[in-house]
Parts: C-alpha cells; sequence; structure tokens
C-alpha cells in the first residue's frame, strides 16, 4: 500500500531519515522530487552502480518504502536516467492534480 494515499502534495513528501535513500556518493533523497532532481544530474557511473544488469536500486526503493508498485515497474522496465526520471515526473504531475484528470474523463 502506498504512503502517498491521501497525500496533497507528493512532489515534497519526505519520508523519515530511515526510510531515505543514500546515493553511493553520499546524497541523501528523502523524496520522489529529490530522486527525479538525482536521476536528472547523475554522473553514469553512479547510475550504473544503482541500476544495472542485477538490481535497480531505485526501483527497489519506490516500490518497498513508497509502495508504488506501479511506478517502480516502470522504472525497472525502462532502466535509463531519461525514462527513469521522465516516468517519476509523470507519476508527480498526474498525483498531484486528479481534479483535472477527472474533469478530462467527464
Amino acid at each position: 500500500m502506498s504512503i502517498l494515499t491521501g497525500v496533497e502534495d507528493k512532489r515534497h513528501f519526505q519520508v523519515t531519515e530511515e526510510q531515505s535513500f543514500r546515493l553511493n556518493d553520499g546524497e541523501v533523497l528523502r523524496s520522489l522530487d529529490d530522486l527525479s532532481e538525482a536521476i536528472n544530474l547523475i554522473e553514469p557511473e553512479l547510475f550504473m552502480f544503482h541500476v544495472n544488469a542485477e538490481k535497480n536500486d531505485f526501483a527497489a526503493w519506490i516500490d518497498s518504502v513508497f509502495g508504488e508498485s506501479d511506478l517502480a515497474q516502470q522504472l525497472r522496465e525502462h532502466p535509463t536516467p531519461l525514462r527513469m526520471m521522465v516516468s517519476i515526473e509523470k507519476f508527480l504531475r498526474g498525483a498531484a492534480q486528479p481534479a483535472a484528470q477527472d474533469q478530462a474523463a467527464a
């Protein structure tokens, strides 16, 4: 279950220090916005440390800490910095604007 259920500002929702993600360079991420920004600026070697044929640390963090299994699966299916960042941004935009989606569907 998502810890973001009922949270209005999903972009800036921060997890606890214990739930945070520490990049191999020491940077600490506590929100999906932090992750999106980090992926946008990440060095290729650091990205490959966290995302490679054996693992996808970012997807695992999103799945285990945030409980967002669909988003995590998208990151597993598209393991490049650009595609991951776009998936996170689409999730955050969609999550931040449910009223707009409801109006479009009507």
